[in-house]
């Protein structure tokens, strides 16, 4: 800016244009102001809901949820941040969310965590907001629900018109042969199929969930007179400490992470297919440090 000595420099020294009679000016318009929001936008990732496509695979929980509360089997309380877990259902807004999955982290430098989660609601979207502004949001304008003591094991084996058709439980290996697949010891998918497993894996090159690889079938167990998807639901919590934290990208370069792969010896994940069948597995939990299934203290 010039040196202002009288009122004729402050007028031919207009260096931000206020006085351009040529061109209109909104005073309630701030212009040569930093963007605020947009920087602040740019430092924190805002996590939007989406479109869930594939919302029909969980609509029968939200179904059954509505019903647990209306008799009175479940409650909403007040939300607690250090009990969100995985498979909890929660209200936010109005709107009934169930968080599917919570990532693995370490303890930032505020000592806090914040975990991205994957989380389902009611209206058919999703959203991967932090764990802690979860936390926040559900204080203020939310709350969660008890869990169902049968959500542990005990109602595994209760069938209704919604699941008529079993299918298999499985057990897949990656034939993938990019390092960080390869280096992984005891990399295994667990899931569930109402169709053969050989029909269902057969694109797996071309899917993400599969990590973008051939896969081999390692286990199958056949599901007679049990809710497959309880039970699938089930071992991923069980394993959730456990789980592959990855970004996969497909073929058009979109970013995945993969929620069905998890690092523990065949043998353990067999084992507590086994606990779950029996009902014994609310006694017990995975202990991902020592690749053993130990008794709950």
């Amino acid at each position: 800016m010039a040196d202002i000595n009288s009122l004729d420099d402050i007028f031919n020294d207009d260096t931000f244009g206020l006085l351009d009679s040529k061109k209109e000016v909104d005073i309630h318009t701030l212009i040569n102001v930093p963007n605020i929001d947009k920087d602040r936008a740019n430092a924190d990732f805002v996590a939007r809901r989406e479109k869930f496509k594939d919302f029909e695979k969980y609509e029968s929980m939200f179904i059954q949820c509505q019903k647990d509360l209306k008799e009175g089997k479940r409650k909403i309380v007040p939300s607690i941040e250090s009990r969100l877990d995985i498979g909890l259902f929660c209200v936010l807004d109005g709107v009934l969310l169930y968080i599917l999955d919570i990532e693995k982290g370490k303890l930032g430098n505020s000592g806090k965590i914040n975990r991205r989660t994957s989380l389902i609601f009611e209206n058919a979207t999703k959203s991967n907001m932090l764990l802690r502004s979860l936390g926040k949001r559900l204080k203020d304008s939310g709350n969660m629900i008890t869990e169902l003591d049968s959500d542990r094991a005990d109602n595994l084996f209760n069938i209704d018109k919604e699941d008529k058709q079993n299918g298999y439980i499985y057990i897949l290996k990656s034939l993938s042969h990019e390092d960080v697949i390869v280096t992984k010891k005891d990399l295994y998918k667990i899931g569930f199929s109402t169709t053969a497993i050989e029909t269902r894996i057969k694109n797996a090159k071309q899917d993400p969930t599969y990590l973008m690889a051939d896969v081999q079938i390692v286990s199958a167990f056949e599901v007679y007179n049990v809710n497959p998807h309880k039970l699938e639901q089930l071992i991923h919590k069980f394993f959730s400490n456990s789980c592959l934290d990855i970004d996969i990208f497909d073929e058009k370069g979109n970013v995945h992470k993969p929620r069905e792969w998890f690092i523990a010896p065949l043998e353990v994940i067999e084992e507590a297919i086994e606990l779950i069948i029996n009902g014994k597995i609310i006694d017990y939990r995975y202990d991902a440090v020592i690749d053993k299934i130990v008794v709950k203290k």
